[in-house]
C-alpha cells in the first residue's frame, strides 16, 4: 500500500446508542480535517459522542482495526486473545 491508497473516514460514534456513522472523504484529507473539526465543535463536552478521523486503504480495514465502533469489539478481542494464546482476559 502506498500513500495514494489511503482514504480518510470520519467516524461519529454514539456511546449511548452503541452506533457509528461514517463519512468517507476518499483522499481529500483537508476536507476530512475540516469535517472532523466541525464535528468536534458540534459535540464538544457531550460524553455520548466519540469523534475520530481514521485513515486506511478501505472501510473494511477500518472496521477490522477499530471494531469496537462497529459492534464487534469484545467478541473480536476474545478471538484475538485466544488465537494469540494470551492469558489476558477482557474485563
Amino acid at each position: 500500500m502506498n500513500a495514494d491508497d489511503i482514504q480518510h473516514f470520519l467516524v461519529t460514534f454514539r456511546t449511548d446508542a452503541n452506533r457509528a456513522s461514517v463519512r468517507r472523504f476518499g483522499r481529500d484529507y483537508d476536507a476530512a480535517q475540516r469535517a472532523y473539526a466541525a464535528a468536534e465543535r458540534e459535540h464538544q463536552g457531550d460524553p455520548n459522542y466519540d469523534i475520530v478521523l481514521l485513515s486506511a486503504d478501505s472501510l473494511a480495514t477500518i472496521k477490522r482495526t477499530h471494531s469496537s465502533y462497529f459492534g464487534a469489539g469484545e467478541s473480536t478481542l476474545r478471538e484475538l486473545l485466544s488465537t494469540a494464546g494470551s492469558t489476558v482476559r477482557p474485563s
